[in-house]
């Protein structure tokens, strides 16, 4: 039996059949949370019209519930020197060489993102290098060795005009 997938603090997540109901004001607070997770708690509740201490409350219920999954710094990836972005697509030969394809990539920290996908590749991976030699080294060295990967094609980004991590959830129905 596969065991339960976790949360960065340990806890059970729920699946994504067990949808948590969100109030309006669950869903200004995220929000808010989303475009600042630093934004004090007493400046959420002027926001939102709960006291700070009403606020803390539903913060924590909705981390509990997993919906929050946690929280980090967004870095400006020119300035960190990893401003070379791609999108690998991977066709992978077998399903049964699947799940140690996902095992590896999942323990590469130039990988920001792994998608199971439809379509001719099987996986689609954002990744992010400091540069052209990093990439290449990633993608032939390391990507195409894996055992199971025939082939790969990848995209370079030239720029971006939006790249958000943020939910709409003003447009989520209940």
């Amino acid at each position: 039996m596969a065991a339960a997938k976790r949360s960065s603090k340990g806890e059970p997540r729920r699946s994504s059949v067990d949808r948590v109901h969100l109030d309006d004001i669950d869903r200004e607070i995220l929000d808010l949370m989303q475009r600042d997770s630093r934004t004090s708690r007493a400046e959420v509740g002027r926001a939102v019209g709960l006291s700070a201490a009403a606020v803390h409350e539903r913060i924590k219920k909705l981390e509990r519930s997993g919906v929050v999954a946690g929280y980090t710094v967004t870095l400006d990836a020119e300035l960190a020197g990893c401003d070379l972005l791609a999108f690998v697509e991977v066709f992978i030969e077998q399903p049964s060489n699947e799940v140690r394809f996902l095992d590896e990539v999942s323990g590469m920290p130039e990988v920001q993102e792994c998608h199971r996908i439809t379509g001719a590749a099987t996986c689609l991976l954002k990744v992010r290098t400091s540069n052209r030699r990093g990439l290449q080294t990633l993608i032939l060295d390391r990507i195409n060795a894996l055992p199971g990967v025939r082939g790969t094609e990848t995209i370079v980004v030239l720029s971006t005009t939006k790249e958000s991590h943020a939910l709409n959830l003003g447009a989520a129905a209940d």
